[in-house]
């Protein structure tokens, strides 16, 4: 299974594992900092898929992120986001999940 790993710059993701489903073959994530770097750092250690989406900003100037995050959340069969409550980005893929019908699980866990 695929599953997309996004969520807020300023959050500490705890154990990532615990999150992610028993037949994840592949981690997508948007190389970014705070939850897109644990993703990186579970994928790598445990050895599973990583496959990361980066922001084009010379092809798409400041809706680079937003595009990128559509990208990640299309090419997942589950996306858990890890939510503050606040950053827009995150709000941004939970409302596009549930408008495209993509499983998604939202957590919000504390900030450091």
């Amino acid at each position: 299974m695929k599953v997309a790993v996004v969520g807020s710059r300023n959050l500490y993701v705890n154990d990532l594992g615990k999150y992610l489903p028993e037949n994840v073959t592949e981690i997508i994530s948007g190389g970014a900092k705070g939850v897109d770097t644990y993703a990186r750092e579970y994928a790598m250690y445990n050895n599973i898929k990583l496959t990361e989406f980066l922001p084009e900003y010379s092809k798409y100037g400041r809706s680079a992120p937003l595009k990128r995050n559509i990208t990640i959340i299309e090419n997942a069969d589950l996306v858990l986001a890890f939510w503050d409550g606040s950053s827009r980005g995150t709000k941004y893929v939970i409302d596009q999940c549930r408008k495209r019908n993509i499983p998604i699980k939202v957590f919000k866990p504390i900030c450091p």
